[in-house]
């Protein structure tokens, strides 16, 4: 039986794989407590490619404290002029989430989180403009609070993790992602079905998927998409949002709404949800969709996964399971559609068949050449 990898081998696929570190290059790594093992993995790792790191600790309890003593956030939440030039000499950033307390962090009053996030869109506007390589590791979501959250083991959790960003060929994944988002760009019409009884059409629109292949490189960098996910992998396309016509049905967790979503069933009609159920956390879709929301309602995205080391379900990257199709209501802004909703919601449904244009890129999971 392979050894589990650990921390060593992680920091070898985030800086080697996914962001090919050179000598000679500045790396900032970004942690928080609980993932201070990764982080100080990647500091060693790229020590030893020849590159220059630099650590930056958001100490938890600390960070809790400060919220604590100093209410006024927004005076000291910002970014300073240090971090800035720091961010635009790197050439390359790694960077584990936080904080480990996510429900805290949820029951925050609204301006509050407003105020501790407000830099993200500068951040990464700058990143883009420095050609900065990045990576985000999902590990810094898998804190015990989280798991427990979740409902799920939180070790079994970080090992799934590990080893998808570990155990998977990149090259691979790039190969197949390239296929399948020509396919998608080029094609017309695309139908899912399942054993479950999932059997849905949507028309597609000739946009230019998004694909995260767990790589940057020169043409991601020409394209601003400077930052991947580890682990990888999807393709994303926005289709067209007055077409999914037929019925969806999940048979993969969602980790939406702080909830976890299970047996979700959408009806889907003129590209509107005409109906909805769900076997467990009903409640809290029913609630998050009840809230205003112009175009909440609309289905405009369409995902496939194409991660070969993913179990079925793992928290919030349920959507890169191998073959997996998970399917988007509200906003596809992001993905090059229309829709500027407010709202976002989705559904994974594993093991499905897709043909475009009624030839399979899917068979049963399968994803084909």
């Amino acid at each position: 039986m392979a050894a589990e990898p650990g921390p060593p081998e992680l920091a070898q696929s985030l800086l080697g794989g996914a962001l090919g570190v050179k000598r000679g290059e500045s790396v900032v790594i970004e942690t928080w407590n609980h993932t201070l093992p990764y982080a100080t993995a990647c500091v060693v790792e790229a020590r030893r490619r020849g590159a220059h790191p630099m650590l930056l600790l958001e100490d938890e309890a600390a960070y809790w404290r400060s919220i604590d003593v100093a209410p006024a956030v927004r005076r000291w939440s910002g970014v300073g002029a240090h971090e800035w030039a720091a961010l635009a000499k790197a050439n390359t950033y790694v960077f584990f989430p936080g904080p480990a307390d996510a429900a805290r962090f949820a029951g925050l009053p609204e301006a509050v989180r407003g105020a501790l996030t407000q830099y993200n869109t500068d951040w990464y506007r700058r990143a883009r403009a420095a050609r900065l390589r990045g990576v985000r590791s999902v590990l810094g979501y898998a804190s015990d609070a989280r798991a427990a959250q979740w409902g799920v083991s939180a070790a079994t959790w970080r090992s799934q993790l590990v080893r998808a960003s570990v155990e998977p060929d990149l090259s691979a994944i790039v190969q197949d992602a390239r296929r399948a988002a020509e396919r998608l760009r080029r094609g017309k019409v695309l139908r899912i079905t399942a054993a479950n009884g999932t059997d849905l059409t949507v028309r597609l629109r000739g946009r230019a998927p998004y694909v995260d292949d767990g790589v940057v490189g020169p043409l991601d960098l020409s394209a601003g998409r400077n930052m991947t996910v580890s682990p990888p992998g999807t393709v994303a396309v926005a289709v067209d949002e007055r077409s999914a016509e037929g019925v969806a049905i999940a048979s993969r967790p969602s980790f939406v709404h702080r909830r976890r979503l299970e047996g979700g069933q959408w009806e889907l009609a003129g590209g509107h949800l005409a109906n909805h159920w769900y076997t467990d956390g009903q409640e809290a879709f029913d609630r998050a969709f009840a809230a205003p929301a112009r175009g909440k309602e609309v289905l405009g995205i369409f995902s496939l996964g194409i991660n070969p080391a993913l179990a079925p379900g793992v928290p919030q990257v349920e959507d890169q399971e191998l073959g997996a199709v998970t399917l988007g209501l509200g906003s596809n802004a992001f993905y090059g559609g229309t829709n500027r909703s407010s709202f976002s919601s989705w559904i994974v449904v594993g093991e499905a068949t897709v043909a475009v244009d009624g030839a399979p890129l899917v068979d049963r999971g399968k994803l084909l050449a």
